[in-house]
């Protein structure tokens, strides 16, 4: 009922306080019906005491509760779960009030991160002083699996037996450390025992991108994957059907799309840090 007042006020300025004062408004939709340009929306959001967070415009009090939100959330989060490296973007967005379209959430998190209240890591968030590390010991091991997972065989390393019986390193070990590499962020876990570097992760998703550019009707084949990678087939799908559980790829039987809604979870925002594990728990 109030929205429906708010939206019943002749003056567009008061309209949109009106309207504000009750949710997050969609400029662009509110423009359109009031037959208003573009022109005018940094205008009306100024006048009517609001904030643009990329399509959306919110009012003070609700920018406010969202970043005390934001922080008690990633707090909680924190003190639950020590070892893991942050929340997960989407799970806050559902967290927080008001609910914010994923473009506005997005932009609202920039904000923060910019302002130094939080660390934006792709899929996952952090307050700026948590922080998971290894133990001396621990980074030792990291150091010597490092350069296989980064080198010319970096599409292809060796699973978790192979690297152990390589290096002469106990299995156990050797696990627990690649997956709390992937909790900071540093590798990801495609199958099971088996751990690609992040950085790595991320150029197969410009891989695929390439793919889809250059392939027939834009579609993505494992046939074509596997042969940029220069891997076995049931790799190739393996690391497929990991980007499918993200949302990153689209699937339509043997066929896959980019989601550009999802690409970003392995594209590192400007001046932020790459993105982190992103199926580790916290997701969401």
């Amino acid at each position: 009922l109030a929205l429906l007042a708010a939206a019943g006020l002749d003056d567009p300025a008061a309209a949109l306080r009106g309207l504000l004062a009750v949710a997050p408004v969609d400029l662009a939709a509110f423009l359109r019906d009031r037959g208003l340009g573009t022109e005018a929306g940094q205008r009306l959001v100024a006048a009517a005491g609001g904030t643009m967070l990329g399509p959306q415009a919110v009012a003070a009090a609700q920018l406010a509760a969202l970043q005390a939100g934001a922080q008690t959330a990633l707090a909680a989060f924190h003190g639950e779960n020590p070892d893991l490296v942050g929340l997960g973007r989407e799970k806050l967005r559902l967290i927080l009030r008001p609910r914010l379209a994923k473009e506005a959430f997005l932009a609202f998190l920039r904000a923060e991160a910019e302002a130094g209240h939080l660390v934006l890591e792709g899929a996952f968030l952090r307050l700026p002083d948590h922080e998971v590390r290894l133990s001396v010991e621990d980074e030792a091991l990291w150091a010597r699996v490092a350069p296989a997972l980064t080198g010319a065989d970096r599409f292809r390393p060796p699973r978790v037996r192979d690297f152990a019986a390589a290096l002469g390193a106990e299995e156990a070990d050797l696990r627990r450390v690649l997956r709390m590499c992937a909790r900071l962020g540093r590798v990801d876990q495609i199958a099971q025992d088996h751990f690609f570097a992040r950085q790595v992760t991320a150029e197969m998703v410009g891989l695929l991108v390439e793919i889809e550019a250059g392939a027939p009707e834009g579609w993505i084949t494992a046939a074509l994957f596997r042969d940029r990678v220069q891997n076995g087939r049931k790799v190739a799908i393996q690391i497929l059907e990991y980007f499918d559980r993200l949302g990153v790829t689209l699937r339509r039987g043997d066929l896959r799309r980019i989601n550009p809604h999802r690409r970003d979870l392995f594209e590192p925002e400007p001046g932020l840090a790459a993105a982190p594990e992103a199926v580790a728990a916290g997701m969401g």
